[in-house]
């Protein structure tokens, strides 16, 4: 019998907090800390993520890396420029959510190891086909908290999101790319596209262009 969904949401929710309630012992600590790297690794986090988030020692986060993966942790600096997320949309949309699922899931008695994989797990059962790894989402908060990017309000859904500091749009991406699907002039749903420059008039709107200017411009 399938279970509903919302309590796949809270076993999925329960499974990244699997760790246990946060202990002031030092013993307590630790082990809650190689808990949440062992955890932040199995979902693919980098070595040098995990031992930033959980305050392991990154020779630990790298062996862990190679006993849990069967490989080294790849090396190189993490994500410290917004340009990945500007090269679609889709991602951009996908970066609201996560930051929205921040703020929701921002609990002060979580670890910053906990709330990343709270936010995580949230995200990848909301979202049917998860574009950012768990690297990419760590990296959300520390965009806005570098304030290279803000919040917004769409001016059709009045939904906050998140753009980059001095953007002057005023939609948010989703109503955006509905727009980019309806006819400008009617509003009539246009055909699907191949990739390239994209249709803005209906074919019947297409067709009155030259009609009205001939009555606006008579000869």
């Amino acid at each position: 019998m399938q279970q509903p969904a919302s309590t796949t949401a809270a076993g999925a929710l329960r499974a990244d907090r699997a760790c246990g309630t946060p202990c002031t012992a030092d013993l307590c600590a630790r082990t809650n800390a190689f808990c949440e790297a062992i955890r932040l690794t199995q979902l693919g986090a980098r070595a040098g993520l995990v031992a930033q988030l959980t305050g392991i020692e990154k020779a630990a986060a790298n062996r862990l890396y190679r006993q849990i993966r069967g490989r080294s942790s790849p090396s190189g600096l993490l994500p410290f420029t917004d340009a990945w997320y500007l090269k679609d949309e889709r991602r951009l949309l996908q970066t609201s959510i996560v930051w929205h699922l921040s703020q929701r899931l921002a609990h002060p008695e979580l670890s910053p190891a906990g709330r990343l994989l709270e936010v995580y797990g949230a995200y990848r059962w909301l979202v049917p086909a998860p574009l950012l790894d768990i690297t990419r989402v760590a990296f959300v908060r520390q965009l806005v908290a570098m304030l290279d990017w803000q919040e917004q309000t769409c001016r059709t859904c009045a939904t906050r999101y998140l753009v980059p500091a001095g953007s002057l749009g005023a939609l948010c991406f989703g109503c955006r790319r509905f727009a980019q699907q309806r006819c400008r002039a009617c509003g009539t749903p246009l055909p699907r596209q191949p990739p390239g420059r994209t249709r803005e008039l209906c074919a019947r709107c297409l067709r009155a262009q030259p009609l009205a200017a001939s009555r606006r411009w008579p000869a």
